[in-house]
């Protein structure tokens, strides 16, 4: 008699019925809360790999500008928990709200009235959220310093400021940064929680989820940071109609969001086109990437067609790995920008000539 069971199911039944009530799966793929912020759910190994690939591409140190995008970002999902204040024992409620947020998306356990929190987060990313987090909770802006004191241990040290707190700007100059319609509808998902003494896993993987406002905050915040790739990686993305000063950033995205793809023994096989359908629910929409629509495929090119959506970078970087991985050859990309839409066309990136030995 074996000692263990492979059917056994290891989920959390109550995390994960929570985490399914809060957050909905759009048609689209998509995973958003009730104020139509969209997120995506990332394993910590792979999210780990997306800041080196992405750090590594544009050549200079980040952890600034993720510290950054982290709290802008939190601190306007979470500008609607502002109300509860001025509700009776309006504090203690907001500091359980706070709470709740974090132990939901799987970032760790932390009560915020001392300077140490425990995280499965990248340092800097957590850093940020811890920063938004204190500032909502206390009503004041603070600067904080923090550091290491092991993976999943970090210190802080805070200091009051004389700032006002006026909400971060929106990202309005990039046309994908916000979902324009948000359908009640839900779709049912398969994907399972595991409780962990600290955050949540998926299939024995830790994980967590991650709002797309973080990532489009990285492209905005390198604005102008890269001014040239090197040959081998410009050649493989072609942008058409995309904003000069966000087109580096952009690319590094796409470039390190394939890579972590590419990093994983993610099998793809594809007979047809009927196959492209399953491959994509299988690898992206389950997970809060956004679905493409195939358009046309033939030998030369294969071409997709994404509603504009604040997943989007991430959603086609990985996309164009699943296609290097079904096809067994590296790609060049043309993605071109409409007003509703974005069109993906994918080339093998080295052309093959085959000649008659005789």
């Amino acid at each position: 008699m074996p000692l263990t069971d492979d059917n056994i199911d290891t989920h959390d039944e109550q995390l994960t019925g929570t985490f399914w009530d809060t957050f909905n799966v759009q048609d689209s793929g998509e995973i958003t809360d009730v104020y139509g912020n969209s997120w995506v759910i990332f394993h910590e190994e792979d999210f780990n790999k997306f800041i080196y690939y992405y750090e590594s591409l544009i050549s200079s140190p980040i952890g600034r500008i993720l510290h950054n995008s982290a709290a802008d970002c939190l601190e306007l999902m979470m500008s609607p928990l502002r109300e509860t204040r001025t509700k009776f024992f309006g504090k203690k409620r907001l500091h359980k709200s706070i709470k709740e947020v974090w132990e939901l998306c799987g970032w760790g356990v932390n009560d915020f009235h001392n300077t140490t929190i425990n995280t499965n987060l990248f340092a800097s990313v957590a850093a940020g959220f811890y920063l938004s987090s204190i500032e909502l909770l206390e009503n004041r802006r603070f600067k904080i310093e923090w550091s290491q004191k092991s993976n999943q241990v970090i210190n802080f040290k805070r200091l009051d400021t004389k700032q006002e707190m006026p909400l971060p700007n929106l990202l309005n100059s990039i046309p994908w940064a916000y979902s324009k319609e948000i359908t009640t509808t839900k779709k049912r998902s398969e994907v399972k929680l595991e409780s962990n003494e600290l955050g949540w896993s998926i299939e024995g993987r830790t994980s967590f989820l991650m709002p797309c406002d973080f990532f489009n905050r990285i492209i905005f915040n390198c604005s102008g940071f890269v001014e040239q790739f090197p040959g081998q990686i410009s050649e493989k993305w072609n942008l058409v109609n995309f904003d000069e000063i966000y087109s580096n950033g952009f690319i590094a995205l796409l470039e390190a969001s394939k890579k972590v793809f590419l990093s994983n023994d993610n099998f793809v096989y594809l007979m047809d086109e009927a196959d492209w359908g399953p491959t994509i629910v299988r690898h992206m929409t389950n997970f809060g990437y956004v679905a493409p629509k195939l358009t046309k495929q033939d030998k030369s090119s294969t071409v997709f067609e994404f509603n504009l959506c604040p997943s989007l970078p991430i959603s086609i970087g990985k996309l164009v790995g699943v296609w290097e991985r079904a096809n067994g050859k590296s790609a060049k990309c043309s993605i071109t920008l409409d007003n509703l839409t974005v069109k993906v066309e994918i080339f093998p990136l080295l052309e093959y000539v085959f000649e008659d030995a005789n």
